[in-house]
């Protein structure tokens, strides 16, 4: 059990007063309502510090959440003006520490690296690229592809397609849990310019 703040205090400033007939250590004594009331105000201090520095951390703000929006470019376009304190929390910590990136190439034009920032966004993409054909790398049955900076990046969306009697006029005809529009919109962001991305949604 966490100890009172207040009581700490209290202890901390009778443990400092002189010994003698004049300093009782009765709680009821009029120093000792003295000390508590003055332990109680700087608990209340402490406890205005420890709020300050949690609201000019990152991973904690909330009354300061829009200064540390203003200072790193967000909210980000992508993902709209409706979200919740939690996901702009997200927002801001990845815009702030980036994507874990255990790769020895970190840059975003490895294909785990994207695969990574895709699962960090709550895709589980697959990416693949054409890469030229060369002699003594590539094996007897290879695809010959051009490096024409296609980036086919593969999400699945939890597809579900329409079915007659099920659907109304209006309804769409592939209802998906993720729409991956910010993921697309956030991807031509990070990724370098050489490369022209090819989402496909399954």
């Amino acid at each position: 059990m966490r100890a009172n703040p207040s009581a700490k205090y209290q202890q901390a400033l009778a443990g400092v007063l002189p010994r003698g007939f004049a300093w009782p250590r009765q709680p009821d004594s009029v120093v000792m309502r003295v000390m508590a009331g003055l332990a109680g105000s700087l608990a209340e201090l402490d406890d205005g510090i420890k709020t300050i520095v949690e609201q000019w951390q990152p991973a904690t703000s909330v009354a300061r959440l829009a200064e540390w929006e203003e200072a790193t470019g967000l909210p980000d376009a992508c993902f709209g003006v409706d979200q919740t304190v939690q996901q702009r929390l997200g927002q801001l910590l990845r815009r702030l520490r980036g994507p874990a990136l255990p790769y020895e190439d970190s840059s975003p034009a490895a294909p785990g690296v994207i695969v990574d920032i895709c699962a960090d966004l709550g895709y589980q993409a697959t990416v693949a690229y054409n890469k030229p054909a060369r002699v003594g790398l590539a094996r007897v049955g290879a695809r010959l592809g051009a490096l024409d900076g296609r980036l086919y990046i593969t999400v699945p969306t939890n597809a579900t397609p329409a079915r007659v009697g099920r659907v109304r006029v209006g309804d769409r005809l592939i209802a998906r849990t993720q729409s991956g529009a910010e993921l697309e919109c956030h991807l031509k962001h990070v990724l370098p310019a050489r490369f022209l991305p090819v989402m496909i949604f399954v």
